[in-house]
């Protein structure tokens, strides 16, 4: 299989200056994340009063910009310094989220301006994680991308530790627009750290054709959708998007306002996710380099759809709505880390790195198109039958998105 041999020693990646200072970036900004997507539908749920319909569109309009110019802006990473665009999208991102505890210091927030400051971030992050994906291969070996990813899924997983609950309590404390600022100063340092990175690209071969970003555009969509591991693996994550799509909008109001947790508390039921996520990357690599990635994917996938059913079931009393969504995030988001960090991994492998950046627009075209389509959905039905049967359709599907890795050809495990 892809990830059976690892021919480095496990402790190499720690001897690379230059992959620890990307490491550490994307550490800083991980947790800093976490303030943002708490905080932002916690400040149009409670501070603007807002409905599920308010939510969906907060989702949908702050995504159609990055899904509209996604395979674009892959095909302009294929001929621009990757590194130069990583410190560029975080820049951006710190100076659209620093005007959010302006605005609330002078009491002028509104759904406008938070959807408008969304719109900026949720773009740039597409830009940045298109430009990542791309640029992680430029700093290590290729044998050591499974260990790479893993590291960088347990980072993420440990920010799920720490961040939810250090943002639900700072927003209980300082407020949702205040404790934003948090976010604004880990992407500085996240843009720090990358400048410090001293490994020159190596220029992309681009061909003898002249710039051409729709035609490199199509070629990128061609690609995936003309491979047999790609083609698979992309439909799954399009589909796992559309029913993501679902929760996006309504976790939050669902968990305040239905079953009456506080942010605070709900920062520490997210936490316990982390946890589980923070074993799932431990284990990711062992996982990928001991089962073939076929097997390894589905039943992942699988059992992750099986935890994330209790979030629908969750009712009752505070204790026990609270016990109930811990289930999904104890035992789901160690799944899903293992299921993404190999399908990442896989992906990278597959794909040259002339078209690294288109593979990674076309993903995101697909995923982020379904999703801001789903919380459009998610949002009108919300109000018409409730938050709860929305959710339980959600669930299903997402258990239904593991049937295209059924069609993953026995090469993927070679």
């Amino acid at each position: 299989m892809f990830a059976g041999v690892i021919r480095r020693p496990d402790g190499a990646l720690w001897h690379n200056p230059d992959f620890m200072r990307l490491w550490a970036a994307q550490s800083l900004s991980a947790i800093g994340a976490r303030f943002t997507r708490e905080g932002l539908p916690i400040i149009v749920a409670l501070t603007l009063d807002a409905s599920a319909m308010d939510l969906a569109l907060l989702v949908a309009l702050s995504a159609l910009p990055g899904v509209v110019l996604s395979p674009f802006v892959g095909a302009w990473i294929d001929r621009t310094r990757r590194r130069q665009v990583l410190i560029l999208a975080d820049l951006v991102r710190a100076a659209a989220l620093a005007t959010l505890p302006i605005m609330a210091w002078f009491g002028t927030v509104t759904i406008g301006q938070v959807i408008g400051v969304a719109t900026v971030v949720a773009l740039f992050s597409m830009v940045f994680q298109t430009a990542d994906n791309a640029y992680l291969p430029t700093v290590i070996e290729r044998d050591q991308l499974l260990d790479s990813n893993a590291k960088l899924a347990t980072t993420d997983a440990f920010a799920e530790v720490a961040g939810p609950a250090m943002a639900g309590v700072t927003i209980q404390l300082l407020t949702a627009p205040f404790a934003i600022l948090i976010d604004a100063l880990s992407y500085l340092w996240s843009a720090a750290l990358l400048g410090s990175i001293r490994r020159k690209e190596i220029p992309v071969a681009t061909g003898e054709h002249a710039p051409d970003l729709w035609r490199e555009t199509k070629e990128g969509l061609r690609f995936v959708f003309g491979h047999p591991i790609l083609r698979p693996l992309t439909l799954c994550s399009a589909t796992l998007a559309f029913f993501f799509g679902f929760f996006a909008p309504l976790y939050i109001l669902y968990a305040v306002r239905d079953l009456g947790i506080e942010p605070g508390i709900l920062g520490f039921v997210i936490a316990f996710g982390g946890i589980s996520a923070l074993i799932g990357a431990r284990c990711a690599a062992w996982a990928g380099s001991h089962l073939p990635s076929r097997r390894l994917l589905l039943g992942t996938l699988l059992a992750y759809g099986v935890a994330v059913c209790f979030i629908p079931l969750a009712q009752g009393p505070l204790w026990l709505a609270v016990a109930l969504l811990c289930i999904p995030q104890l035992l789901g988001d160690g799944l899903f880390v293992v299921f993404h960090t190999n399908a990442v991994a896989l992906r990278q492998k597959v794909t040259p790195d002339a078209l690294r950046g288109r593979e990674g627009g076309s993903l995101h075209l697909l995923t982020g198109g379904l999703g801001l389509v789903a919380a459009l959905i998610a949002g009108t039905l919300a109000e018409q039958i409730g938050i709860r049967p929305v959710l339980w359709a959600a669930a299903l599907g997402i258990l239904a998105s593991s049937l295209w890795l059924l069609a993953l050809p026995d090469e993927a495990d070679g």
